[in-house]
């Protein structure tokens, strides 16, 4: 198993709502992380993925960016 991780804050230096991450080409939803109030978030991943992620915070635009391969260590 192995784990991305990253912080994602407001304008204001507060944290956003949570963190989607989707499969890049069948736009499926993997999961949802909650960030802690510093904004760090992690998602545990089991196989490799290309993802995108979506930040969404109440009263912002989502914004969403990828793609990215997410590779296990062997």
């Amino acid at each position: 198993m192995a784990i991305i991780t990253g912080r994602a804050k407001r304008y204001d230096g507060t944290a956003i709502d949570y963190v989607l991450l989707f499969a890049w080409k069948t736009g499926r939803c993997l999961g949802k992380s909650i960030p802690d109030a510093a904004g760090n978030w992690s998602f545990d991943y089991d196989t490799n993925l290309i993802v995108g992620i979506t930040y969404v915070a109440d009263g912002c635009e989502p914004i969403t960016h990828g793609a990215y391969e997410l590779v296990l260590n062997k």
